[in-house]
């Protein structure tokens, strides 16, 4: 699976079969956890779900993060998690 940005493969020829996403696990917003490791599980997952798709590539991977309150989840504190989104193309041959 490669990983880049639109630019880096502006030579070649792609065919975007769309956005995707994908989540890391949810883990305290208080813990003390390298943001790295969250970040990674996302990048897995999302290379996960280009599989699926047949894609070739991931480009323009963009991360963000999503809190639960603890008023949406009362029987536990509050929570986060990593948000990975990419376009997923597929490389045509020459």
């Amino acid at each position: 699976m490669r990983i880049g940005s639109s630019k880096e493969m502006n030579g070649e020829t792609l065919s975007p079969l769309g956005k995707i996403s994908a989540v890391s696990d949810w883990r305290g917003a208080g813990e003390n956890v390298d943001g790295h490791v969250a970040r990674l599980k996302a990048l897995h997952q999302l290379m996960r779900a280009a599989e699926d798709c047949d894609a070739d590539a991931l480009l323009d991977v963009n991360y963000s993060e999503e809190f639960l309150a603890r008023s949406e989840n009362p029987a536990a504190g509050n929570l986060k998690r990593v948000c990975a989104t990419a376009v997923a193309v597929k490389l045509k041959s020459a």
